[in-house]
């Protein structure tokens, strides 16, 4: 086990540096917790934390809204280092937050998924669930519970209550129900750089496998309905809320490709295949078309009309980068 930081005003060990993402900060925090150090973007890489999933929820902050991070993606790094990995699951939020305490009081943090809008130190007016956090202790007195988040460097504390609302969700396609994975240990078994080639040859699979809304198969759903977004009578808050979802919320940039290049990168320094690859440059290719096309989304939401050519072609673009890239994935 690594040396966990110290907070002296709670006496609470914990380990956390900022990052980007919700799930890969967290999911780093706790491998480190646990003896295992790996940056935030190797974590990302062996989730094959790439995805495009196009959602039109019937409760969301928008009509129509783009993912661009994979689903699933925390159980894929965490089976990595513990092939069994599974949420624990609960029916009601007392029960959820008993098992949180009693996980605390025996020294174990403890990884959740929230929904912001009940994270006070958010302060948000809009649900946004699947946010995962690190619970790593509790006071006794109060009961809030402190936890550490992405770009915060310090414990955050939480009161019980807003905690035990935040980890239960029924907007889609974020559900969870108290959802927490609690472990004694994690430990690599294998080879690190065969674990990463299967996530980077997963991920090619994700992309190029997808559905009518998932995968790349999605840009093209995606810019066929854009008709309705521009009928839509709050389309600039619509086409922000894109931009925000591609740009600005925990993806580092680019739709999460920034981060994914820096993976590639990483393992270009164990594995030679990678390493004669073009991997790392078609992906940072891949970035800069999804940050194009975000920006396309900013201008547009301060613009009085919709601009529906500019879209088309931002997002035909951003469908060429990632074919070249996942068909080369595949061939690597």
């Amino acid at each position: 086990m690594s040396s966990p930081l110290a907070q002296p005003d709670t006496g609470i060990r914990f380990t956390h540096r900022t990052g980007n993402h919700c799930g890969s900060s967290a999911i780093r925090d706790l491998l480190e917790f646990h003896g295992i150090l790996l940056t935030e973007a190797f974590c990302f890489g062996l989730g094959s934390g790439l995805g495009i999933s196009y959602l039109a929820p019937s409760e969301a902050p928008v009509r129509y809204m783009v993912h661009v991070r994979s689903l699933g993606f925390e159980e894929r790094v965490l089976q990595t280092f513990a092939p069994s990995m599974a949420w624990s699951t609960f029916a009601s939020s007392d029960v959820a937050m008993g098992e949180l305490e009693q996980r605390l009081d025996a020294g174990f943090p403890a990884l959740l998924l929230t929904d912001i809008f009940h994270l006070p130190y958010y302060g948000s007016s809009t649900h946004f669930p699947g946010h995962a956090i690190m619970a790593w202790g509790r006071s006794r007195g109060s009961g809030d519970v402190f936890v550490t988040d992405t770009e915060r460097p310090d414990l955050l504390a939480v009161p019980r209550d807003n905690l035990a609302l935040a980890r239960f969700s029924s907007q889609e396609p974020f559900l969870h129900q108290g959802n927490m994975y609690s472990p004694d240990s994690l430990q690599l078994a294998g080879s690190l750089c065969e674990a990463a080639r299967a996530a980077v040859r997963c991920n090619a699979e994700l992309l190029l496998s997808g559905t009518l809304c998932s995968g790349i198969a999605a840009l093209r759903h995606w810019r066929e309905q854009l008709p309705l977004w521009a009928s839509e009578g709050n389309w600039r808050w619509t086409a922000r809320f894109a931009y925000q979802l591609i740009e600005r919320r925990g993806t580092g940039g680019g739709g999460f490709r920034t981060m994914y290049a820096d993976f590639l990168d990483e393992l270009a320094l164990l594995d030679d295949d990678i390493r004669r690859s073009t991997l790392p440059t078609l992906m940072r290719e891949s970035a800069a078309a999804w940050k194009q096309l975000a920006m396309t989304f900013k201008t547009a939401s301060e613009s009085e009309r919709f601009p529906l050519t500019e879209i088309k072609a931002a997002l035909t673009a951003v469908e060429h980068a990632e074919s070249l890239y996942a068909q080369a994935a595949l061939q690597t």
